[in-house]
């Protein structure tokens, strides 16, 4: 109880210097940000989750055919740090892509928890975009890695008062990281290695995500796999994720204290690791549609071909269809139940608009464009979005042009 309040006061007092520009409690490229003295006003006793919690769920979880829990080792203080492995055991794994997520690294970044739990949702539901994840890849998901801090309320460290987040190349690690490492190393001798891994955090500047680092740091053709990823997983909340090049680290070296240095200096291009970032905020919110938009990336990443015939925005039955898809000359976009469109439009990865149809531009539920922009020129080659909305009801989906 000492240590905690002793913890609380200098956290208090250095936050009071932060105000008046005397001191920054974290280096300036700290990916989440300084915390705010107000955090427990909006996430409660334990941040809003606390170990019992999570051993609740787990209970719950466990009764899925799909999923298999098993520990991963203890923490500092002897409690389990539980992994969910999720896919489906009646299709062979022999091709399946495997993507490992770990949550609540810093305990006060709870958000980061409830969008890992959207995700589990999804991948243990009935969905459409859950069971075609389930047959084509493997998840493997850290729900809470560091219980001890969540257990003793502490905003970023585990027990031993360290921050495991950047104790990666420390001689000494702590035993959190010794368990994931370790752990990282077994798989990646499995069959089916970790190709995605995804350490989820959630920012006090109460912005949306991904840390992307520069080729300076990785490498020009890394550099391009992060773009690739992040855009594609914005593209299906344009109005809630930041462009890739929001925040941009290892612009001159390579760090070596992070989960993903870890990665990048052992594994290179074969694994991409990326640091997301939900909002550590009193707005923070819409954790589904953020998860959504993640299993949605992944599924473009690999080339699924899983192209969004489902809505998330809403229960109704509206289907968009684009085809060919990708299109060299003339593509088809189709939709149902519905006459006309409110807004209809093709937009690029970057959200800059290409091409705006009219009324007059189509029939009753279909579009037949020439592949021209507002102008009447040709686009280039590439990656567009086609974004239309019906009765109020949005849907995105990803076309491209040869």
């Amino acid at each position: 109880m000492k240590h905690k309040l002793f913890t609380i006061i200098i956290i208090n007092l250095f936050n009071l210097f932060v105000s008046y520009g005397q001191l920054n409690i974290y280096p300036e490229n700290d990916k989440c940000g300084t915390p705010s003295l107000d955090l427990k006003s909006y996430t409660g006793d334990y941040w809003g989750y606390n170990y019992d919690s999570l051993l609740n769920d787990i209970s719950i979880w466990e009764l899925s055919d799909y999923v298999e829990i098993e520990s991963i080792g203890e923490s500092t203080q002897g409690r389990e740090i539980y992994e969910l492995s999720i896919t489906d055991p009646s299709v062979d794994n022999s091709s399946k892509h495997r993507i490992y997520i770990h949550a609540r690294t810093h305990p006060g970044e709870v958000q980061s928890f409830w969008v890992t739990d959207e995700i589990i949702n999804y991948l243990l539901s009935d969905s459409k975009i859950g069971g075609y994840l389930r047959e084509y890849c493997i998840f493997n998901i850290i729900p809470m890695y560091n219980p001890d801090g969540v257990e003793l309320e502490y905003a970023r460290e585990n027990a031993n008062s360290i921050d495991i987040e950047s104790n990666w190349s420390n001689e000494t690690p702590e035993i959190e990281v010794v368990r994931l490492r370790s752990r990282f190393n077994d798989l990646m001798q499995d069959n089916n290695p970790i190709e995605i891994a995804l350490n989820m955090h959630s920012a006090y500047a109460c912005k949306r995500y991904f840390v992307y680092h520069h080729e300076n740091g990785t490498s020009p053709n890394y550099a391009i796999l992060e773009e690739t990823y992040i855009e594609s997983t914005r593209s299906h909340f344009l109005e809630g994720i930041e462009p890739y090049s929001y925040y941009v680290s290892w612009s001159s070296s390579t760090p070596t204290q992070y989960p993903e240095s870890w990665w990048w200096l052992n594994h290179g291009e074969n694994v991409l690791a990326l640091t997301y970032e939900d909002m550590n905020c009193s707005s923070a919110g819409f954790y589904d549609k953020t998860a959504f938009s993640i299993l949605f990336g992944i599924s473009d990443y690999f080339n699924l071909g899983y192209v969004g015939i489902e809505n998330y925005f809403s229960d109704t039955k509206l289907e968009l269809n684009a085809y060919p898809n990708p299109f060299n000359e003339y593509i088809s976009i189709e939709w149902n139940n519905f006459d006309s469109f409110d807004k209809a439009e093709i937009i690029d990865i970057m959200g800059r608009n290409i091409k705006t149809f009219s009324k007059n531009e189509t029939s009753l539920g279909f579009i037949y464009w020439d592949g021209t922009n507002n102008l009447g020129n040709s686009i280039s080659p590439g990656t567009y979005l086609l974004k239309i909305q019906v009765n109020q009801q949005l849907k995105v989906i990803k076309i491209i042009k040869q």
